[in-house]
């Protein structure tokens, strides 16, 4: 290699990991954005209808995910078909900045029709998911543009940066509830309610102009001489045909392990509320802080969850992931020494107004839900043992299955598949929220426990009798040499 080639070698090389950089920023804006809208979502909704109820939540909270699984695959294909992501990532960003604002706007109608306000909320979700398309396109990228050898690190990486904006998130709703009442003109607010859509938005345009200004791809960026070398291998693996098998396990287990985080993240908040007795702005404030503190706990598996694949092995330590899930859920059924502390909801006609028109807030356990009158408390102990351990299982697994589901793949593309499984993931979290919340209405906490448990220990046998599927591309095609040389 002379001067020229190893310096355009040099200056290839930090532009794709500049690229592959800004994917992560993507990662984590995106993750971040959506993070930080939990914790006030049930609130917003109370505070434009009093008489809404969990299964209305339910909707709300799918309809994120409702979107991102139309949008997922398309984009995906969108991007295999074009072979570069730039515009798709720019199309899907903007898209995400209309959903937030239509998110916030939709406190003008809360005075004329509260109904419309309600269901402007679900529509405004639904942009935003579709937005979220963009996390396909990174890790299609990340897939693309990386060796086999770099491919655990960089998807656990980018695992990270997800996880990261789950931590900022929460904390940055906790900032956004101290502004309460905030400013409002006519029907137009910011306030604790609106606020994060905002904030929400701002950071997807900023994210599309760092977009815009550094990130490159091309032949420029993703054939250097190291990929060329992995490439000149993988000329001899294309022979081999993807084991479907292996990515149709892969996808059965993300679509369990996304729905028992998502069932958490979503009832997170009226769980806190119901068992502590809780004002609405009390809740959203403790629900913050306790998953701001959780993240940062789930942040740290993140980071060791490649070391411990790489040490026990990937398929053993998703079994643990599982299994650890299942325990995590167990500790969810109340089996605390007292009942529910508070049961204040009251119809609206029983409801109490302000001096300006306002319903006041309103605490505690729903009045409509039977269970509030008979049931014992879920004990503050259990609910953060369960939350740390789901939250320790929950990332690990998560990371192992990406890097599996790349590694099945090896050399073939990967835009349409790694479309497909953010899609499953989309469809958990939109189908859990809209189950779970009636379930929840109707059963308490306990309703997670029939359901999951069994869920989450049929994953780790799925992964101990799936586990030749579940091979490599490169181990398959070291096998087959060793057929062929022998």
């Amino acid at each position: 290699m002379n001067g020229e080639e190893s310096s355009y070698f040099v200056a290839a090389e930090q532009k794709r990991w500049r690229s592959i950089r800004i994917m992560y920023l993507v990662l984590f804006l995106n993750s971040t954005g959506f993070s930080i809208l939990l914790p006030s979502l049930w609130p917003y909704l109370q505070h434009l209808s009093p008489t809404v109820n969990y299964s209305f939540l339910g909707f709300a909270a799918a309809g994120y995910s409702f979107g991102q699984l139309i949008a997922s695959p398309v984009v995906g294909k969108w991007s295999t078909m074009r072979k570069k992501v730039t515009l798709p990532v720019q199309v899907t960003m903007l898209v995400g900045v209309i959903g937030n604002l239509i998110y916030a706007l939709s406190g003008l109608m809360k005075n004329t029709s509260p109904t419309w306000a309600l269901w402007l909320v679900v529509v405004g979700r639904v942009i935003s998911g579709m937005g979220a398309g963009c996390i396909a396109l990174a890790r299609s990228y990340h897939g693309t543009v990386t060796t086999l050898d770099e491919r655990t690190a960089v998807v656990s990486k980018g695992s990270m940066a997800q996880a990261a904006g789950f931590i900022i998130g929460p904390g940055l709703s906790f900032l956004t509830s101290l502004v309460h009442k905030g400013y409002s003109y006519h029907s137009w607010e910011v306030s604790q309610y609106t606020l994060p859509a905002y904030l929400s938005a701002v950071m997807i345009a900023v994210n599309m102009v760092i977009v815009a200004v550094w990130f490159r791809e091309g032949d420029d960026v993703a054939p250097t001489e190291l990929m060329v070398n992995s490439i000149v291998q993988s000329s001899e693996m294309i022979t081999l045909r993807v084991k479907w098998s292996g990515i149709v396990i892969c996808n059965i287990l993300f679509y369990i392990a996304m729905l028992s985080f998502t069932v958490m993240e979503t009832l997170n908040t009226p769980i806190i509320q119901a068992e502590l007795g809780l004002s609405q702005s009390q809740a959203v404030r403790y629900s913050s802080i306790f998953l701001t503190c959780t993240s940062v706990f789930s942040f740290m598996t993140f980071a060791i969850s490649t070391p411990l694949g790489k040490k026990f092995g990937e398929r053993k330590m998703m079994g643990v992931a599982f299994t650890m899930s299942a325990l995590a859920y167990i500790l969810f059924y109340p089996m605390g020494p007292n009942y529910i502390p508070k049961v204040e909801w009251t119809p609206l006609s029983n409801l109490t107004v302000d001096d300006n028109s306002t319903v006041t807030e309103v605490a505690g356990c729903n009045w409509r839900n039977k269970w509030c009158y008979h049931q014992r408390q879920l004990n503050i102990a259990q609910f953060i043992v369960a939350n740390c351990i789901l939250l320790f299982s929950y990332p690990l697994g998560v990371v192992l299955l990406l890097s599996r589901t790349s590694k099945i793949l090896g050399p073939h593309p990967q835009g349409t598949v790694m479309g497909i499984l953010t899609a499953v993931g989309s469809l958990s979290r939109a189908v859990g929220p809209a189950i779970f919340t009636s379930l929840f209405q109707a059963l308490g906490p306990p309703a997670m426990v029939y359901v999951l448990v069994p869920a989450l220990c049929i994953s780790p046998v799925l992964v101990f009798f799936g586990r030749s599927h579940l091979e490599t591309f490169e181990t398959r095609h070291v096998k087959l040499q060793r057929e062929l040389f022998t």
